[in-house]
């Protein structure tokens, strides 16, 4: 997507995708647990293990709140989202150190205590935005977008499909209905989250802002699929890609260490022979009541007519695109919205290996 798709995973889309879960949501602190009955939240909000009149559930934060945000101005949704990030920010915990240890992996330096604040503010800023998009009181947000090399990029997909990867940067969804609006399609693909209603809302938002969604689990390859649905499309691909949850990435050079992000843009664009893409998108003109989107888009990008001693050319196109995309997101850091391991050191070797084997099982 200049948008959220993505993960073809990736697409990394991780985007990520924000999860509800036990915890609450994904990169997002822990926010409790509410024991509530069956028969008295509407179904929608809950996330039920069980389906017996009465039975206990867990209530979902993010469920709650879009139900709740687009019924609200959205400078006061937004002003909320920045007053509560800045506080989020300050109390810590394992996402924030999480991404302050990205920030510095990615360009070599530590991040400042206030560039943390404003990175936790950007990352909360995108969650906000997409509760608004797609309601009246969010038309706003479909304004103040610029693209930079659009017209390169539609004209890459005049006779056939073009593929983008992207990284879990700035506001995907906002560029993505921008690119809608200008008259080019998307399809992309998007990470399953629980409770299955959640995810539904995230594809109807995606899908009633004109794009296609094909949705993917943890460790399933929707691969053919997305072959089959864009083959011979005049559609952009857009695909979140900067961290891998297939089992299958690829590892390569991400700022200042190794990291694992997915195949998914390069082995698409191979296995059509269509142009690859890059897109960095970040925020600009920000306030406490939102921020403009920017997107700088590159490409199409090639990989080397010589490639390194063992290496494919998925392998070598997909470092071409993350060496691009680095590049540009070193220049905004506090834009890279990730809360997740994604560098090879950080990672658990043992279930690392383990994820491997179970893609490799699948994909016999």
């Amino acid at each position: 997507r200049a948008h959220r798709p993505p993960h073809c995973r990736h697409g990394h889309g991780d985007a990520h995708e924000p999860r509800a879960a036990r915890m609450g949501v994904r990169g997002w602190p822990d926010l409790g647990l509410l024991r509530v009955f069956r028969d008295r939240v509407p179904a929608h909000l809950v996330h039920r293990a069980h389906h017996r009149r009465g039975s206990a559930v867990t209530f979902s934060p993010l469920s709650a709140a879009f139900a709740l945000a687009p019924r609200l101005p959205l400078g006061v949704v937004m002003r909320a989202a920045h007053v509560g990030a800045g506080v989020l920010a300050r109390r810590g915990g394992a996402p924030i150190e999480r991404l302050r240890a990205n920030m510095a992996r990615l360009t070599g330096e530590q991040p400042s205590r206030d560039l943390l604040i404003t990175a936790v503010r950007s990352h909360i800023r995108n969650y906000a935005e997409e509760l608004m998009l797609g309601s009246s009181r969010g038309a706003p947000l479909l304004e103040g977008v610029s693209f930079d090399g659009f017209e390169a990029l539609a004209a890459a997909s005049e006779d056939g499909p073009v593929v983008l990867a992207l990284g879990h940067s700035g506001s995907w969804d906002r560029a993505g209905a921008w690119v809608c609006a200008h008259g080019r399609g998307i399809v992309t693909v998007a990470e399953k989250v629980e409770p299955p209603s959640l995810f539904e809302r995230f594809v109807a938002l995606r899908e009633g802002l004109g794009m296609e969604i094909i949705g993917v689990a943890k460790g399933e390859s929707v691969f053919g699929s997305l072959v089959e649905r864009v083959r011979g499309r005049s559609v952009i691909v857009p695909l979140l890609a900067d961290r891998d949850i297939s089992g299958s990435g690829i590892e390569v050079d991400l700022g200042r260490a190794r990291a694992l992000v997915a195949a998914g843009p390069a082995a698409l664009a191979t296995k059509l022979d269509r142009p690859l893409f890059v897109a960095c998108i970040t925020y600009e003109n920000e306030t406490p009541t939102g921020a403009d989107v920017r997107v700088r888009c590159v490409g199409p990008v090639s990989a080397p007519e010589e490639l390194a001693p063992g290496a494919n050319r998925v392998e070598a196109l997909t470092q071409a695109w993350v060496s691009e995309f680095a590049a540009m997101m070193a220049e905004r850091p506090q834009d890279w919205h990730m809360m997740q391991r994604v560098f090879v050191e950080d990672l658990d070797p043992e279930r690392l290996a383990r994820a491997r084997a179970e893609h490799e099982r699948k994909n016999r």
